[in-house]
């Protein structure tokens, strides 16, 4: 035991070696002038253990950490970054502050502030970090206080989209052709808002197109995908590549827009008048995408292109993000079963 008598002072000392798991530096420790050899014990147990426990440390410290430690692209990382700084005001404090009852008091007071799937998402931000301060530090986790809250009816309420006659319709009332290419685009590919943005003549070739960077802002330039895999190269079927050629055929790099991308703003402005002059169910666009999908799965494509042709991690995404579409395409399935036997 790391504990001795100082006989010359008639005292006790604890001398032992601990590790700091940040480093892997060693670091020896002595303390004396304990009255007891039970002092001494206490210390150098107590003192031993926090050679491991830096609870002590910044959640903001940790949440760094922890996002450099992901596959998350930079785009991911910087929305995770924003909600953590918008939603958790505990994310100054140490790690020895986030108490249990101070973490239940948190996820309590964003009841009824947002969707509940984002809310959801943002205690996954959280409880992300806690288990890797305990995984990485040691540091004890009381993040699993911190419950997802239940799904309403309304919030289990499936994505509205458009059938391709109801989305003629609402192109038939867009003004511009910019905007009519770049809203064609997006349903007829299902690719994301800031893909299509960031679309350049260079990233064509033939009908084939190549998706590997973003635009949210023109002023910040590209940014990477929302994720590593949803870097990817699908085909234009020939009426889409039909009503992008006007714009593929302008000396301007980008396809929509010129010498520079559309505005986001501008985008959102022109899909919202167009949905109120066509007279349409109103969706937001990324219900494009959605769309896409939902017209890809009713129409018996395999679950595994579509998920690459979206740009998903795992077909297990794609299946649970279109869970009630695949009841539908079963029921299909067996109707077909049942045409083969006949």
């Amino acid at each position: 035991m790391p504990v001795y008598k100082d006989e010359q002072r008639g005292t006790w000392y604890a001398k032992f070696q601990t590790t700091d798991p940040r480093t892997g530096a060693h670091k020896q420790v002595l303390k004396r002038g304990f009255a007891t050899k039970r002092d001494a014990v206490i210390y150098e147990a107590k003192h031993r253990t926090d050679g491991t426990d830096l609870s002590h440390m910044a959640f903001d410290e940790l949440f760094q950490e922890y996002l450099m430690n992901t596959d998350a692209s930079a785009t991911a990382r910087s929305m995770k970054a924003s909600w953590i700084r918008l939603h958790f005001p505990l994310h100054t404090e140490t790690m020895q502050a986030l108490t249990r009852p101070a973490l239940v008091d948190w996820r309590n007071s964003l009841k009824d502030t947002m969707a509940v799937r984002t809310i959801n998402r943002g205690l996954g931000y959280v409880r992300g970090v806690c288990k890797y301060a305990y995984d990485t530090y040691g540091i004890p986790d009381n993040s699993v206080v911190i419950k997802n809250y239940k799904l309403t009816k309304e919030d289990k309420q499936e994505h509205p989209v458009w059938t391709p006659e109801e989305f003629n319709q609402f192109l038939s009332c867009v003004d511009g052709e910019y905007y009519k290419a770049f809203f064609t685009y997006l349903y007829w590919t299902g690719c994301r808002r800031g893909e299509g943005m960031a679309l350049c003549k260079d990233d064509l070739k033939g009908n084939k197109v190549r998706i590997w960077r973003a635009i949210k802002h023109y002023k910040n330039g590209f940014l990477p995908l929302k994720t590593d895999t949803s870097e990817r190269t699908i085909s234009l079927d020939k009426r889409t590549l039909e009503i992008l050629k006007p714009c593929i055929d302008r000396a301007d790099p980008f396809v929509f827009g010129g010498i520079r991308s559309l505005p986001i703003s501008n985008i959102q402005r022109e899909f919202t008048s167009a949905i109120e002059r066509s007279g349409v169910q109103p969706i937001v666009l990324h219900d494009l995408r959605h769309s896409h999908a939902t017209l890809l799965i009713n129409n018996g494509v395999n679950i595994v292109a579509v998920s690459k042709r979206l740009g998903h991690a795992s077909v297990d995404i794609t299946m649970r993000v279109y869970a009630h579409l695949l009841k539908e395409s079963d029921d299909a399935l067996v109707a077909k079963l049942d045409e083969i036997h006949e």
